[in-house]
């Protein structure tokens, strides 16, 4: 309610008409904060006896953004009063207009009176009360006042708003930034619901302020009725804490905080709740038992005078499914990862200092085998371009996994290599590159795990050399056609290292998932980690073409293979790089407007019953006022692990502008596996003016997992404009 810092601010140097005596005239003076004041009126006074200048018809008054329009304005230099009367308004440079009957100011302009007010604040919202007063300079008290953020009917402005709050006094500390209400009352549609004695919200001058937040309410199979009313609370300046209490009909109290914090270096983050739940079986029964649940997130980066970035990210849960059931934001996938880390950047060096552990939250995950990483260090090393425009480059990486109940291994890791370009006259790129890689593990406690790759149960070292040349070929072809912009690039590029590599004896730690598709197509080696290496001899190739309009539109295709000189067991089947001839990757974007982008990344297999190996399809259409956005995945399994088996899904979102006020969201995922069906079923309806927000929304999920059962979940959440 910005309405009363507006009350008084009339500081518009009217003692400086003292002395002044001329008709009906424009006036400019000077006021004591050095901005010039014009004045016109139909008529300008001075009483030399009683020391009075009074400024009478039309009077118009602007200083500094603020223009003060009434019938009659006048000053007394012997006890500094000045009074506006008859149509008196005042309006600020943020386009806050007051209205006001007699408005009466004292002590130096700190002090006055106010009768009959209306207020339109910048924000369309609107403000009255029956007469106000100011004292001490810094506090304003407002009788029978009413305030509402809602726009009048435009056929009877009589009729109450849609919702409006009402106080017998209102009191304004400017010096607390706070407004305070006594005996308030809230009302819909002219008809009272909500009473209370006091009621308090910080000033619109105060952009950080603690008080309660937005309630929301929901009801599902799991909880009951659920109620949770978050409190936000204002530290200092550089930190503050929202804290989320919730009751449930079934499962009783829950509670989680937020902390949030930024120094001259830095920021952090920290999350936990807690709760105590029933326990459950593993189809979701309830049992008597209770025990203790909870999380805890926490996240940190912080920069040192020397380009140093160190921090921390922590995440904790205390069991599997307890993220999921509470809905915790940000709940990530089925692994739980923490990590402290040091990183310097310095001209084309890098050097980062990282150690890892992790929480598995699948019913399969076995704790004691769960590797904590420490240390993992890598160094990056670029060096300056030659007289011809080659290049040095060297990578180190060492890195320790201790298990308490596997195995243990230590890895140091090194590559060199060499670059050179070369820009043909014709327009041609070449890129020739050497590269060597060495690498060393020692193990000890060695585990019959598949993806270990050993059965024995002792101590030992192995290690590797793989030595690797490259040239890469690229011929970009551009023409420009209007507003047009047309690129073909054939692009080739042959892969030249010895076989194997991959030796039995060295585990699999950071390769195990592995995917073949076109970010990867002309990678010296595919694997996403340092374990596995991509030997033999190999021809990549393939052809890229776009096209690119002035306004932003574009399309393009991408599509490749690759042909190895002699197919191995590096690749598992499934891969698509197994054979000896690769599967055909291939990208294909189109998005000729912001109303329309299409995206598919697809694997076809020339050998195979069915083309498609791999198939991901993203498409939005639509303006904003009608907006849908489609996914769709076919993941084959192409990882060492295969637990996770083939994957198909579709989600679907539509987001609609049903009218001025209204809008509707509906969302879809599906499992189109054979055991597949809904995974999720949304629907929310919203409706949003400027008095309220009010949400309103149905879901379902059909997760089964453990203690987490399909649920139906029902709630509504409420927001009054300007007051969250």
């Amino acid at each position: 309610m910005s309405f009363c810092r507006q009350l008084f601010a009339l500081g518009l140097g009217l003692a400086l008409m003292a002395g002044i005596s001329v008709p009906a005239a424009a006036q400019q003076v000077s006021s004591p904060t050095n901005e010039p004041v014009l004045l016109t009126a139909n008529n300008l006074r001075y009483d030399q006896n009683l020391g009075i200048v009074t400024a009478e018809g039309n009077v118009e008054m602007a200083q500094d953004g603020r223009t003060l329009l009434a019938n009659l304005v006048s000053y007394s230099e012997r006890d500094g009063k000045v009074t506006a009367s008859g149509n008196v308004s005042i309006m600020d440079a943020d386009g806050t207009v007051l209205f006001a009957d007699y408005l009466e100011l004292t002590d130096n302009l700190r002090n006055g009176f106010i009768r009959d007010i209306s207020l339109l604040l910048s924000d369309n919202s609107r403000a009255a009360a029956a007469s106000a007063t100011r004292t001490g300079g810094n506090k304003i008290v407002m009788n029978k006042a009413v305030y509402t953020s809602c726009s009048l009917c435009a056929a009877d402005p009589t009729r109450a708003p849609l919702w409006q709050l009402k106080g017998d006094r209102v009191e304004h500390d400017e010096a607390a930034q706070e407004i305070t209400y006594r005996d308030a009352t809230l009302e819909l549609f002219g008809v009272p619901i909500l009473y209370t004695p006091y009621f308090s919200h910080p000033d619109p001058t105060v952009s950080r302020k603690s008080g309660f937040l937005a309630p929301s309410i929901s009801t599902n199979n799991y909880f009951g009725g659920l109620l949770r009313t978050p409190y936000y609370y204002v530290i200092d300046d550089n930190a503050d804490l929202t804290l989320t209490p919730q009751y449930s009909r079934k499962e009783g109290a829950f509670l989680m905080g937020e902390y949030r914090q930024r120094t001259a270096r830095g920021e952090m983050r920290l999350d936990a709740s807690v709760t105590r739940s029933h326990e459950r079986d593993a189809v979701g029964n309830r049992a008597d038992d209770e025990y203790f649940r909870g999380h805890v997130r926490a996240d940190a980066a912080f920069r040192n005078a020397a380009d140093l970035t160190y921090g921390f990210n922590i995440f904790r849960s205390s069991d599997d499914t307890y993220l999921s059931r509470y809905q915790i934001p940000d709940r990530g996938n089925n692994t739980l990862t923490s990590r402290l880390f040091a990183e310097n950047i310095s001209n084309r060096n890098f050097l980062a200092a990282n150690a890892y552990s992790f929480q598995g939250l699948r019913s399969t995950d076995v704790p004691g085998l769960s590797p904590t990483v420490l240390p993992l260090l890598d160094y990056s090393m670029v060096g300056q371009p030659g007289a011809y425009g080659g290049r040095w480059a060297m990578d180190a990486s060492l890195a320790a996994l201790y298990r308490p109940g596997g195995t243990d291994s230590r890895r140091l890791s090194t590559t060199f290599s060499w670059s050179q370009p070369y820009f043909a006259p014709s327009g041609e790129v070449y890129t020739a590159t050497a590269q060597i890689k060495a690498d060393g593990y020692w193990l000890n406690e060695l585990q019959d795990r598949p993806f270990l790759l050993t059965g024995e149960e002792d101590t030992r070292f192995s290690g590797r050399v793989i030595p690797l040349v490259a040239l890469d070929w690229r011929y970009p072809l551009v023409r420009d056609s209007g507003t047009i912009r047309q690129l073909i690039e054939p692009i080739v590029g042959v892969v030249l290292a010895p076989y194997g590599g991959n030796p039995r004896a060295i585990p699999n730690e950071d390769s195990l998932s592995f995917e073949f598709d076109e970010t990867n197509l002309f990678s010296f080696n595919r694997f996403p980690g340092t374990d596995r290496v991509d030997g033999g001899p190999k021809l990549n190739y393939g052809l890229r073409t776009a096209v690119y309009g002035s306004r932003g539109g574009y399309s393009e295709v991408l599509i490749g293979q690759s042909l190895r000189a002699r197919s191995d067991d590096t690749f598992g089947p499934g891969t698509g790089v197994s054979d000896q001839l690769s599967d055909v990757v291939a990208r294909i974007t189109i998005a000729p407007n912001e109303n329309f982008s299409f995206s598919n990344r697809l694997r076809l297999s020339p050998n195979s019953k069915s083309d498609i190996q791999r198939q991901e399809i993203s498409m939005s259409a639509g303006p904003q006022a009608l907006r849908m956005i489609v996914t769709y995945a076919d993941l084959a399994n192409s990882s060492f692990d295969s637990a996770l088996g083939e994957r198909e899904a579709v989600s679907a979102v539509l987001k609609a502008q049903l009218g001025q006020y209204w809008s509707m969201e509906g969302r879809h995922i599906r499992d189109l596996g054979e055991r597949g069906g809904s995974l999720l079923n949304f629907l929310g309806l919203r409706y949003t003016d400027e008095c309220f927000d009010i949400m309103l929304f149905a879901e379902r999920t059909f997760t089964v997992n453990r203690d987490i059962q399909p649920a139906t979940t029902v709630g509504m959440r409420f927001t009054l404009a300007n007051f969250n």
